[in-house]
């Protein structure tokens, strides 16, 4: 038996896949995707309020041409864009590793962390092809 991936709760080898414990026999996976999630709540909320700061406050801005205003309007879209970043920095997008077991769509890893998802994601792929080209005999 040949391990390609054991850290963090995680096994891949050439016969088991094993995360969250759930097992699946690496000969029965198949059609094996990568996806992305949706983006953090926050982000999202921050992006639409934002766009709400520039029309309300670019209205403002054109209609009085106050320097104060002007000023006020972009520390508003600045604070608003700036959380919006942190949240998109500290939650980034979701990486789920998908895949056909035993004729149902699975959900085998789920995690936000990049490094960690391109090793695991490598390692059933040596997995799968492993598997595919042995011998049952």
């Amino acid at each position: 038996m040949s391990v390609f991936f054991n850290q963090y709760g995680i096994l891949v080898t050439d016969q088991v896949f094993v995360a969250d414990q759930a097992r699946y026999d690496v000969r029965q996976l198949r059609d094996a995707v990568c996806s992305t999630g949706n983006l953090h709540p926050g982000v999202r909320a921050c992006t639409l309020i934002g766009v709400g700061n520039l029309v309300v406050v670019g209205t403002a801005v054109a209609t009085t041409r106050s320097a104060a205003v002007v000023l006020v309007a972009v520390a508003a879209l600045l604070i608003t864009w700036a959380v919006g970043l942190f949240y998109a920095r500290r939650w980034p997008r979701q990486h789920l590793l998908l895949a056909d077991y035993r004729g149902r769509r699975v959900t085998l890893l789920r995690t936000r962390d990049h490094d960690l998802f391109g090793r695991v994601s490598r390692a059933l792929r040596r997995a799968m092809e492993i598997s595919l080209h042995e011998s049952p005999f």
